[in-house]
């Protein structure tokens, strides 16, 4: 490989010393001279030393301008395979910056040893190569080339941040790059700290073999990781100054139980309750936080442990709302929106206010603003539309929860049990009998009284669905013949629930008994759990919001929505963006991109007053620290038939080298200098020496 392979034209100048050689012979002249016949095996002898002097010294000469023309040519040996050479390299370098490169290694922190590599090997490589430098961040200013110089300035600014591409991103971005990189050698350099969960090679295709791939790992010191992986709440809506419970799920990697860890939450900034957990080594830790909640509205709530020295994921942030009570939407027949068994529906629900507050309609609302409300009753529809139908379809998968009351001639239920992917039943079992059990232990009906009665006058029936009971579904009620007279079936979304009631209430006694109200107002206390409102940074990019009739009808005059981030720190600046609003079948989205790339609290507002509040945390996955060692990771390449992929595991003051003799290839000039040196002494020795060398 040559550095200045135009320079080797000057190898016709070899010419030159040829032809002063040729210039330089001259014929003998012939003297006649008495008594010289004795002297010819001497002459013969002389000339042929001679003739063999000059072709020595014309080989020398040749020699010496030879080693001269290919010195100045700068020729080197780069042993590393170069699939397309080229006098021009294309150095793309990705820097981990991911949340795991906080932790420490033998010289400090990961990101720091990351920025010096970084830094040594653009400097190995020559001014005129062209730099792609890139960080997790994936920024836009990082899609072009740079010079040596800014290369070295970009390295310099990057900082640690809150995103972790997998590797296959991170190929696809230099690959990206490459492509406008015409004429040029691509080398690519991942600068990392080799974490398991971002580089899982059976989720990955084998990079584009075109390219020049290299590792250089930065290894950090193996200390244990504790943090906070999920906060759930596992009652139903939260209401004002009521008991709560949040579960915290703890995850760690210690090798060794440790007791008395400290754990607290913070509501809307304020500490509302502190406890401890302890570590089991292989095993999650479960705990519960109790506070009481707030007004109504919605909160903030923050869950911090301490665990040094990796801090990105000791903390995890919820949004939720505190209801001023639960919203009931009662869906009646329009031919009987005044029949007494509605009217009974209508009293128990209205025997719980202010808690519950139930609306009549004899048609269902918008889907926006259907989603706002916790339960829907179907309370003996007839004829519902196939529209209709699928707005409770909706509904259910929206996390609301749904109690469908069928008439007493059955009719209706074919297309309603369709949309909610039920069996139709094949219509009544006309026959007179009792419920036989009731599932006290269920959540439904526990604590409904101090003690299980012995002796119940059981609800009384003269008809019972006819259809089959699926394998998920919870019996609640059981009639004496087996049949189902209320049970609970999760939607197909896993989020919302579907109570069915196996009978009518025009006839019979249920509306009669004392088990009729406690069941509506259960069902309706337990119809939608508390809407938690966490997402994960860089993946979730939108909110969407149940729009009720006061928000639905202000919307249109205002559209003054923005995204502002909540207890920013003193050392940091304020957040806000505008999101894009878009009215969707499930409510009103705030869709904010890629603009919020920093984990924490965060409110939606319309016109400056908080409407919803939802937090931002990192992956989970980031918080296992797990690596690939060097010899692990080569093991792993070989084991999927990867291309081998070479891994620098030298110091940073080392890549130099590393360049050099594997990419920029040892420069070899100094060794034909020194041909061209023996040469000239080699004509000299000639020149000088040739006639003692005979004497």
């Amino acid at each position: 490989m040559w550095g200045r392979p135009d320079i080797l034209w000057g190898l016709f100048a070899l010419a030159i010393p040829i032809a002063l050689h040729l210039l330089q012979l001259r014929r003998y002249r012939r003297v006649a001279f008495s008594n010289v016949s004795f002297l010819r095996d001497v002459q013969k002898e002389t000339q042929s030393r001679h003739r063999l002097r000059n072709l020595l010294v014309l080989l020398a000469r040749l020699i010496t301008f030879a080693a001269l023309i290919l010195a100045f040519a700068d020729p080197m040996w780069a042993p590393e395979e170069n699939p397309n050479p080229s006098t021009r390299q294309a150095v793309s370098v990705y820097i981990d910056t991911s949340p795991s490169m906080m932790a420490a290694g033998e010289t400090g922190p990961l990101i720091q040893e990351a920025k010096q590599k970084a830094t040594t090997l653009v400097d190995a490589f020559s001014e005129t190569d062209k730099f792609h430098v890139f960080t997790s961040e994936f920024e836009g200013q990082d899609q072009r080339f740079l010079t040596q110089t800014e290369a070295l300035e970009r390295i310099a600014s990057a900082q640690l941040s809150h995103h972790a591409p997998d590797l296959d991103a991170v190929i696809q971005r230099s690959m990206d790059q490459f492509r406008r990189s015409e004429g040029a050698t691509p080398r690519a350099f991942w600068i990392t700290d080799l974490q398991k969960s971002s580089h899982d090679l059976q989720t990955m295709n084998q990079p584009d073999t075109s390219v020049a791939w290299h590792v250089i790992p930065v290894e950090g010191n193996d200390v244990p990781n504790v943090w906070i992986d999920s906060v759930w709440f596992n009652a139903p809506l939260a209401l004002p100054d009521q008991a709560a419970a949040l579960h915290v799920r703890i995850e760690h990697d210690a090798r060794e139980g440790i007791d008395g860890l400290p754990l607290a939450l913070r509501v809307d900034g304020v500490t509302a309750a502190l406890g401890s957990f302890n570590l089991v080594p292989g095993l999650a830790t479960d705990t519960i936080l109790r506070f009481t909640h707030g007004a109504s509205g919605p909160h903030m709530l923050t869950v911090e442990l301490e665990d040094a020295p990796v801090r990105f994921d000791d903390t995890h942030h919820m949004g939720y709302d505190v209801q001023k009570g639960i919203d009931v939407f009662h869906w009646t027949d329009g031919n009987a929106p005044f029949r007494k068994a509605t009217q009974l529906v209508e009293q128990a629900f209205e025997s719980a206010r202010p808690l519950i507050k139930v609306e009549q309609g004899t048609s269902l609302p918008s889907p926006q603003v259907l989603a706002s409300f916790d339960l829907l009753v179907t309370n003996g529809i007839t004829k519902p539309s196939l529209g209709a139908c699928a707005l409770v379809e909706q509904f259910v998968s929206g996390g609301g929860s749904v109690l469908v009351i069928p008439d007493s001639a059955a009719q209706g239920l074919e297309v309603l049990f369709s949309a909610l992917s039920l069996d139709p039943p094949v219509g009544w079992m006309k026959e007179s009998g009792q419920v036989s059990q009731v599932r006290w232990t269920h959540p439904l009906y526990r604590g409904v009284f101090r003690a299980v009665p012995s002796r119940v006058d059981w609800p009384e029936y003269d008809r019972i669905l006819n259809r089959r009971i699926k394998s998920e579904e919870e019996v609640l009620i059981e009639a004496n013949n087996g049949a189902a007279y209320l049970s609970q079936i999760q939607g197909t979304s896993g989020r919302g629930t579907v109570y069915l009631l196996g009978t009518n209430l025009e006839t019979g006694n249920l509306t009669r008994h004392g088990l009729f109200v406690p069941t509506l107002l259960r069902i309706a206390e337990s119809a939608r759990l508390t809407e938690e409102r966490r997402y994960l940074l860089g993946r979730d990019l939108s909110l969407t919001l149940a729009l009720n009739q006061e928000l639905n009808s202000e919307r249109e005059a205002s559209v003054s929505w923005s995204v502002i981030q909540l207890d920013i720190p003193p050392n940091q600046t304020s957040v806000k963006v505008v999101p894009e609003v878009r009215t969707t079948p499930d409510g009103l989205r705030l869709s904010w991109g890629n603009t919020l790339t920093v984990p924490g609290p965060y409110a939606a507002q319309q016109n400056d007053l908080t409407i919803a509040t939802f937090g931002l945390n990192p992956r989970a996955s980031e918080s296992k620290l797990a690596s690939w060692l060097p010899d692990e990771w080569t093991q792993e390449l070989i084991s999927f038939g990867w291309k081998n992929i070479p891994v620098w595991t030298q110091p940073s003051e080392q890549l130099a080298k590393m360049v050099e003799r594997h990419i920029a290839g040892e420069r070899l000039a100094w060794y034909f200098f020194l041909a061209a040196m023996l040469g000239l002494a080699l004509e000299t020795l000639l020149l000088k020496r040739w006639n003692n060398l005979f004497s």
